[in-house]
């Protein structure tokens, strides 16, 4: 496991990237109650928010070479994965005020929904380096992430949970997974660990740890640390509908260890084939497999409550 490398920032002037639309809308009003809480803790706010991904991208960029002491996200987890495109590999912290439907790296790293206390942890808090998992596919194009990534029938569960209004949070995963019973079947596939192909044969999902939850809580790989060098591989064999629906209560309370038909690995390379299958890194939509993934050891630098 890599040393854990933990230090003290004096906070006095941020950057605040928002995203108006995160949380059905919550965001704005959120940020702005984290606004007003660090101007009373006399903290300079510079408020940014882009019109599209892009804008946001060059916001973020923009602001980190302007001398801030942190870049602070108020959004979901795929805010916080457009943000580490810019933030990682810099000596600038990431604070994160929650405001998204899963906001699995706030359960991750400890950190209170709500904004005020976000807030102020973030300028009594200290900052952690970690690891972020890294995606490449065949053609060269290159993310990172924080949390984990999911393909097969979780992240055709992702999609079908991103089209749908309601219920809330992690009831909404829930019910695209009752209603993606309806299509299910295992699906061919090859794994590679570090070089070597581990698996090759129909499955029902993979899934890619850098932290232990997606989808608001689930812990698919419960295991999974985000300072150990290595990244954790969940794999689902093939199994029927009944045995998926029993297998799913246990993903998301973690109890999978030893369980039938459910396979946990770790490695500092995984490569997935499946055909044509979508990939959801963060909570977004990365690309279509193949995919490369490894880590970056501590490209990641959060503000996290003192230990």
């Amino acid at each position: 496991m890599n040393t854990i490398d933990i230090s003290q920032r004096d906070i006095s002037k941020i950057a605040l990237l928002t995203n108006p639309a995160a949380g059905k809308g919550r965001a704005k009003e959120k940020g702005a109650l984290a606004a007003r809480k660090f101007h009373d803790l006399g903290v300079d706010v510079i408020s940014i928010a882009g019109s599209s991904p892009e804008a946001s991208a060059q916001l973020a960029t923009e602001a980190l070479a302007s001398g801030i002491d942190a870049l602070v996200v108020c959004g979901g987890d795929g805010l916080i994965n457009l943000a580490l495109q810019a933030q990682a590999h810099t000596d600038v912290p990431l604070g994160i005020i929650p405001a998204g439907t899963g906001n699995d790296h706030a359960r991750e790293y400890g950190i209170p929904l709500d904004p005020e206390r976000a807030a102020e942890l973030i300028v009594d808090g200290v900052a952690v380096r970690t690891d972020l998992g890294k995606m490449r596919t065949d053609d060269g194009r290159e993310r990172l992430f924080g949390t984990c990534v999911t393909q097969g029938f979780d992240s055709i569960v992702t999609e079908r949970a991103n089209s749908i209004a309601w219920p809330k949070g992690s009831a909404r995963y829930v019910t695209a997974i009752v209603l993606e019973f309806l299509h299910f079947h295992s699906i061919p596939c090859k794994i590679y660990l570090d070089g070597a192909l581990e698996v090759d044969e129909p499955i029902t999902l993979a899934a890619v740890g850098n932290t232990r939850s997606y989808g608001g809580g689930m812990k698919i790989c419960p295991d999974a640390r985000h300072n150990d060098g290595k990244l954790d591989l969940t794999v689902l064999g093939r199994m029927n509908r009944y045995s998926v629906a029993r297998k799913f209560p246990k993903i998301y309370s973690g109890n999978i260890r030893g369980e039938d038909g459910l396979s946990q690995y770790r490695a500092e390379h995984i490569r997935i084939e499946m055909p044509d299958m979508p990939v959801y890194a963060d909570g977004d939509r990365f690309d279509v497999l193949p995919i490369e993934y490894s880590v970056e050891k501590n490209a990641g630098l959060y503000l996290i409550p003192r230990p």
